[in-house]
């Protein structure tokens, strides 16, 4: 860091007040975007997401496999809780399951 002589002063409060309202701009601008708020879906949309029956989407609800919520005898559910759910059942590719029975294999010689 180098020393700074009293002459430059000015010059770096300017600089540095420019930073602030900049910066002060910067996080105005992120807070003003307040997040969408997510409407819930019935099982007839949530049907139509997943590409499942109402029926079986019953079964899962009976079962807790599926994550829902319940408000007196209406199931609600949220779009992005769904799209996680389905992501969840991912299968593994066999690259995937070469590497594991790997890992096993070499912990079982340790």
């Amino acid at each position: 860091m180098e020393t700074l002589r009293f002459e430059q002063l000015p010059n770096i409060v300017a600089t540095l007040t420019n930073e602030v309202r900049e910066l002060k701009a910067l996080l105005l601008n992120k807070t003003g975007d307040k997040p969408e708020i997510e409407t819930p879906l019935n099982i007839k949309e949530v049907s139509k997401l997943t590409e499942l029956s109402v029926p079986t989407l019953y079964g899962y609800v009976q079962r807790n496999e599926i994550p829902f919520y319940k408000k007196g005898n209406r199931l609600k559910f949220f779009k992005t809780e769904i799209i996680d759910w389905i992501k969840t059942g991912k299968a593994k590719t066999l690259k995937e399951i070469e590497a594991e029975a790997d890992m096993c294999l070499s912990n079982i010689r340790k």
